[in-house]
């Protein structure tokens, strides 16, 4: 039986290389990893100039750092060897597999990667600062006093969020003020630029000297269903923008926030 499924390579005479398993044809692109995958110790002038990039590919990843085998960026391994996380433990360079003194796994998900990461970085100046130096997402142009959350302060930031290894497979989740859910990286980022245009056409047309708007998303992750998610549902329709305009006293230079309005995000208005 093992031989009958064994993996085979030919060359044809044109220098077309295929690739069979059990007498049947593979398909190039699966033959070619599954080939590299056996032959990793082979020499490199053993393949093919296609193989050769697969092969270089796979020891790539092999040398990478990963979480439950999704490559991770190197500075996640700095900042949790900043933090003393005994990344040493790891087995094949795979967070995942980092446990504590008892045998537990220490992180579940990567979620909890970065929640350390946010609570170290309240509570460490210094820390903080190499965060916002490596350009960490949520974290540029960040300081002590302003760092109070975990809110992403721009759709920019939040879009590097959803193109990070771990969280690009990802589903978005947007829950609009009307209660419409909108899923999808797509229509779940449209949803929340409609939602900046509605509700800065609307500020725009309380007051005029509204110069600057910042909307701070409060996002939640579930890993289980592998989504990420924002409710942007009115949870006080009995106070409009406009009481929380009224309410404040405002002069030139200075700034609101609009909180407790909206479910998962806050409004923060600076004045000119």
């Amino acid at each position: 039986m093992a031989k009958r499924n064994e993996l085979k390579r030919t060359i044809t005479k044109a220098g077309e290389v295929r690739y069979y398993r059990g007498g049947k044809r593979l398909k190039a692109s699966n033959g070619k990893r599954a080939w590299v995958k056996k032959n990793i110790q082979a020499p490199p002038d053993e393949f093919s100039a296609s193989e050769l990039r697969s092969y270089n590919a796979l020891k790539r990843y092999q040398e990478s750092w990963k979480f439950d085998g999704v490559q991770v960026q190197m500075v996640y391994v700095e900042l949790l060897k900043k933090m003393a996380v005994p990344v040493n433990r790891a087995t094949n360079k795979d967070l995942a597999t980092i446990t504590d003194s008892s045998g537990k796994r220490l992180f579940k998900n990567f979620v909890d990667i970065l929640r350390m990461i946010d609570q170290k970085a309240k509570m460490d100046k210094k820390f903080l600062q190499f965060c916002t130096q490596v350009g960490l997402p949520n974290y540029r142009n960040r300081s002590v006093e302003t760092f109070m959350d975990n809110k992403v302060k721009n759709i920019v930031d939040f879009v590097e969020i959803l193109d990070t290894p771990m969280f690009k497979n990802y589903t978005l989740s947007v829950i609009d003020p009307q209660g419409d859910e909108h899923r999808g990286r797509v229509m779940g980022v449209m949803a929340l630029r409609d939602f900046e245009i509605q509700i800065g056409e609307q500020i725009q047309g309380l007051t005029k000297n509204a110069a600057f708007m910042r909307f701070c998303y409060d996002y939640k992750i579930d890993p289980k269903a592998r989504e990420i998610q924002i409710d942007l549902t009115d949870i006080n329709e009995d106070k409009d923008l406009e009481d929380f305009m009224d309410a404040a006293d405002v002069n030139k230079g200075d700034t609101i926030s609009i909180s407790g309005k909206f479910k998962d995000v806050d409004i923060e208005v600076s004045f000119s």
